[in-house]
């Protein structure tokens, strides 16, 4: 826990100049083209399958998603844009917003692409576990560490990119609703053990988890400056406020 604060609080962060700032390169995996477009032969000059139009719609936006992953750590948060985006993949603009109306979409999707792909597995080990408050505590840090391994994380430590990423956290329903399904069988568990504090609705608790958690990511020397600190943090101040201890309960 001590490496991932230090390495936060030494950060800096050098933004790229906006001045003559080349167009981004493209990427051969995303520039390819899209499957079925031209004349493609297959066995024996015979026209290969067209790509279904689901399909071809899955794939370019996945190119989108991927494209914006590569590119926000290298530009910033604040200065890509959607051309950028277009440029890079060798898809038309308006093709990249027909599949996201604007950047703030496409930024709320690669959280929620984030949560599911590695937040859902992490509850599933600790659903194999004996709920108690110190079980909790545990998963609340190493959730915590998960989220400071996310593309997006040196980004949102620009004091200028902040507060706008926290708009799109707590103000985008997916988000706050995949969040909620990633924590609801965690949440069943400790309910059904009669563990969970009475008065607590469920969105109130994600919602109040996932705000410690990023003034946790964006403030790693405020609330506590070595790991005892953030272990006492967050058993005193987040869990207790959640879970019920052992004689209470």
């Amino acid at each position: 826990m001590v490496e991932w604060v230090t390495q936060v609080t030494r950060r800096r962060y050098l933004s790229p100049e906006d001045a003559n700032r080349p167009s981004p390169p493209r990427c051969a995996a995303l520039s390819r083209q899209h499957s079925g477009m031209g004349r493609s032969t297959g066995v024996r000059g015979r026209p290969m399958a067209k790509t279904s139009a689901p399909a071809q719609a899955t794939e370019t936006r996945e190119r989108i998603i991927a494209a914006a992953t590569e590119l926000i750590p290298r530009f910033t948060l604040a200065k890509v844009t959607m051309e950028d985006i277009a440029r890079t993949t060798g898809i038309a603009r308006q093709t990249v917003y027909k599949h996201f109306r604007n950047k703030d979409e496409l930024i709320a999707e690669l959280i929620v692409q984030e949560l599911r792909a590695k937040h859902a597995p992490l509850m599933s080990k600790y659903l194999r576990r004996k709920p108690t408050a110190q079980r909790f505590a545990e998963l609340f840090l190493d959730q915590l560490n998960v989220g400071m391994s996310f593309a997006l994380v040196d980004p949102v430590l620009d004091p200028s990119v902040g507060p706008r990423m926290a708009e799109l956290i707590f103000g985008v329903d997916a988000v706050l609703e995949t969040l909620g399904q990633v924590w609801a069988p965690i949440l069943d568990k400790y309910d059904e053990a009669g563990l969970l504090q009475p008065g607590r609705d469920r969105a109130s608790i994600v919602r109040w988890i996932t705000y410690q958690q990023f003034w946790l990511v964006t403030h790693p020397d405020v609330l506590a400056k070595n790991e005892q600190e953030l272990d006492d943090y967050v058993e005193h101040y987040i869990v207790a406020g959640i879970v019920r201890s052992p004689q209470d309960a």
